[in-house]
């Protein structure tokens, strides 16, 4: 979905960021110094943050290439706001090459 309306944008990240807080998935149940400091992730999608400024979406679209996955950051926020997980959409992002045509339901779109 394409938004051009500020507050629509602006209404969107709030709901996303909202839905990020209440993902059990994203629990701290795992060991924190296993976590990429933001250096590091920079480092590892070879990120250049152009006048110290980072842009997010753009991290995680590069966070999602580097670990085999094609689909954007979009494409996971689209997954999100329609009531899926972070885990679940990276583990049917990880097994469908086709996951950055995924519809609202998760699934694959079919082309044909």
């Amino acid at each position: 979905m394409n938004v051009s309306n500020p507050a629509l944008k602006q209404e969107r990240l709030k709901l996303f960021l909202e839905r990020l807080s209440q993902d059990a998935s994203l629990s701290r149940r795992h060991d924190s110094a296993s976590a990429l400091s933001w250096e590091e992730l920079l480092a590892y999608t070879g990120y250049d943050p152009r006048d110290g400024t980072v842009d997010v979406a753009e991290l995680v679209s590069l966070t999602l290439g580097k670990l085999g996955i094609e689909a954007d950051a979009k494409t996971m926020v689209e997954y999100i706001l329609n009531g899926g997980t972070v885990r679940d959409f990276m583990n049917v992002a990880w097994h469908r090459p086709e996951a950055a045509d995924m519809n609202d339901s998760g699934q694959a779109c079919d082309d044909g």
